[in-house]
């Protein structure tokens, strides 16, 4: 099963199986235009393949998926809103850049959030959830192993996604939407090995925790793991490719 990422991300974060069939920047199906091109577009930027500071021309663009400009400005629009892309004087766009500071800004405000949510979903969690992370966490990791990074993060918030649900607040979903994109793209730019290698992350250490019924480690591990997240991006200089 491919854990898709809903790059829409208004939804919650919860995977789809259907928004990661195209490959980014390629041709457009002419159904679902809107939603494809932002999708793409997105993907393309959490990724790196259209990288910070990048100028969008959105006649290349649309040349580039095949669609007229209206479904690709649009999604730039909604861009700009997510803050990926930055508006720029006569209509003209770029990626946003990426810095230490903003990186570290994303970072405390994630890490507030996904913390308390675990302080609070992890008590009551059941079985069928600690069974359904496991099984999020061994998608991620097979999607890993194969190279497949996108999906492999879709998987990876498909299983933080049991612990958002089960706090039983559907404003964590909500706020952690909001930032989510962003977050995305620090990760997988600035610490692309926590995809990579996430069969052997904290991730792996905080599942075999809730199995054994060792809540309290599960959300230790989790602070600790945000903890070593700042400490790699608060070591990086601001000249560093991302």
């Amino acid at each position: 099963m491919i854990c898709a990422l809903d790059l829409r991300y208004e939804g919650g974060l919860h995977p789809r199986e259907d928004d990661f069939n195209l490959t980014p920047l390629a041709p457009i199906h002419r159904r679902y235009l809107r939603e494809q091109a932002f999708v793409s577009l997105r993907e393309a930027i959490v990724s790196g393949s259209l990288a910070p500071g990048a100028t969008l021309v959105i006649d290349d663009l649309a040349a580039t998926f095949g669609l007229s400009t209206m479904p690709v400005r649009e999604a730039v629009k909604r861009l700009v809103a997510d803050g990926l892309v930055e508006e720029l004087p006569r209509r003209a766009h770029r990626v946003a850049s990426l810095t230490r500071r903003t990186a570290l800004d994303v970072l405390e405000v994630m890490e507030a959030l996904m913390v308390h949510a675990y302080e609070l979903g992890v008590p009551a969690l059941d079985a069928d959830d600690v069974g359904a992370m496991r099984a999020a966490f061994d998608r991620a990791a097979a999607h890993a192993a194969a190279g497949e990074l996108i999906e492999a993060l879709a998987c990876i918030h498909a299983m933080h996604g049991v612990v958002y649900a089960a706090t039983g607040n559907s404003e964590f979903e909500r706020a952690l939407s909001s930032i989510g994109p962003r977050f995305d793209r620090v990760l997988y730019l600035w610490y692309t090995e926590s995809i990579l290698e996430v069969g052997r992350s904290y991730r792996h250490d905080l599942v075999v925790a809730l199995e054994r019924g060792d809540r309290d480690e599960a959300i230790e591990i989790m602070r600790r793991a945000w903890r070593r997240f700042h400490d790699i991006v608060a070591e990086r200089d601001d000249e560093d490719r991302p």
